[in-house]
């Protein structure tokens, strides 16, 4: 099954960008000139950003319901929880990487290429950081449920000791 997105803009129309702060075309004291420039790179950048974020969001559609209906098909309900697991960990660094590079490409040449290093960086340090807040959570778990076992088996006992013959009691 192969998929094709293709994004159009049939209208040919472009919407302006006003300037931000000041009066008429001049933004914090500059000229005509340097506010051209500002509106021309922030419509590229808005471009840019809404683009790759439709985008990604509606591949990730696409992926998310391939994934979900795995256990559907195979019957194998563990195979499809394992695949949608490494999707989504998967899709997430891409993400990351992806967005990254569109914001760095505001800086021309090396930019993009930093802004995908610096999306991965985080995207794995957020992975590492979960890993260790679950790690964390199970920990506390184990130890409530020693105590919940500990507890349990005083309450069995007589006097704080186990009998191994019940016809004692």
């Amino acid at each position: 099954m192969n998929y094709v997105i293709e994004i159009r803009n049939e209208t040919q129309e472009e919407t302006p960008v006003k300037a931000v702060t000041g009066g008429g075309n001049s933004v914090g004291g500059e000229t005509s000139e340097g506010a051209a420039k500002g509106e021309q790179f922030a419509k590229s950048m808005v471009k840019r950003l809404v683009s790759v974020s439709t985008v990604v969001h509606t591949v990730d559609q696409i992926f998310s319901h391939q994934h979900s209906v795995i256990s559907l098909q195979t019957g194998a309900q563990e195979y499809g929880q394992r695949a949608n697991f490494g999707y989504q960990k998967t899709s997430s660094f891409i993400k990351s990487v992806a967005m990254g590079a569109v914001a760095g490409s505001i800086v021309p040449g090396i930019g993009t290429a930093v802004g995908a290093v610096i999306g991965a960086a985080t995207n794995l340090g957020g992975q590492v950081m979960n890993y260790f807040f679950t790690q964390d959570v199970i920990s506390k778990q184990k130890s409530l449920e020693d105590i919940s076992r500990r507890m349990n088996m005083s309450r069995a006992t007589v006097s704080g000791r186990r009998y191994s013959n019940i016809t004692e009691f």
